[in-house]
């Protein structure tokens, strides 16, 4: 398999955070295709250990292709991160000193027939794994009331109600099975000069039925409620959001455990990507790094 080019955010400011000088138990909770678990394998100690998670078994095959060319100890396990709980009592590993949660998807997700690319003109699957409902179900059999909801929630858009009755209009002609059809139809409720934007309209769309299929709010909940109890001592959790809700809820958890003594918040405002990255990288452009520390 050919790895495919794949550009990790904030690649400098999260190593800024770790300390290689000993022994330590790293923890990539979504290591999509490995960029930033390559970047910290290279500075780790010999006797370390990197554990690697990923939902999807596609990434997960690119990330042992990125990294099978490291003699040092790395385990990649196909998991949801929210059972990291579960997969480290596996592996008998008690705590461990770092925990990397990057919340965004990677490029290859935007590859033809995965449903996640509004120009995807084979699918609007959506799913990190086949065991929920796809993107396409959700678009043609829930109802415009359930539609807005999650079009407001997920993607906090003005428009969710004139969007939600649109498609409910448009299906009734012909299912939306493509990506690219349903990019179409939000189109055509935005004048050309929006269309041309550095956003594209359709992108907060797509963005708010990933979250909603792959129940990535609930995943983000149930991690924040236990991380802590998973990290050593000056141990350190870093969490990239790309949406406002997910950092809200990062920045609203890692208050509360400050507040309790059981952490230090390392980022008052969160680590935001330099124009270089951003002109290099677009997709970097809404990412948002908070770090913390176990006392």
């Amino acid at each position: 398999m050919k790895v495919p080019i794949h550009k990790p955010v904030l690649v400098k400011e999260i190593l800024s955070y770790i300390d290689f000088e000993k022994k330590r138990i790293f923890l990539d909770l979504t290591i999509g295709e490995g960029g930033h678990s390559y970047e910290i394998i290279k500075r780790m100690k010999e006797d370390s250990l990197l554990i690697g998670l990923d939902i999807d078994p596609d990434v997960l095959e690119v990330a042992k292709e990125r990294l099978k060319t490291d003699n040092r100890r790395v385990i990649l396990i196909n998991d949801n991160y929210k059972n990291f709980p579960l997969v480290l009592k596996r592996l008998g590993i008690e705590k461990v000193d770092f925990m990397l949660l990057d919340l965004g998807f990677s490029s290859f997700h935007l590859r033809k027939g995965r449903g996640f690319s509004f120009n995807d003109d084979t699918s609007i699957d959506m799913r990190y794994r086949k065991n929920i409902r796809s993107g396409e179900y959700v678009i043609n059999s829930l109802g415009e009331k359930e539609l807005t909801h999650i079009f407001k929630t997920f993607g906090e858009i003005r428009e969710a109600k004139k969007i939600a009755r649109k498609i409910v209009q448009e299906r009734e002609k012909a299912p939306i099975t493509t990506g690219k059809r349903l990019k179409e139809i939000i189109e055509s409720l935005y004048p050309a000069y929006m269309r041309k934007g550095s956003i594209h309209p359709a992108t907060k769309v797509f963005q708010a039925l990933r979250i909603y299929v792959n129940k990535e709010l609930e995943n983000l909940k149930t991690f924040l409620s236990s991380f802590q109890n998973y990290l050593n001592k000056n141990g350190v959790v870093e969490i990239i959001s790309y949406h406002s809700l997910e950092d809200r809820m990062a920045k609203k958890r890692f208050l509360e455990l400050e507040r309790e003594g059981v952490i230090k918040v390392l980022t008052k405002k969160p680590i935001t990507p330099q124009e270089e990255e951003i002109e290099d990288n677009i997709r970097s452009r809404s990412a948002k790094l908070r770090v913390a520390k176990k006392i």
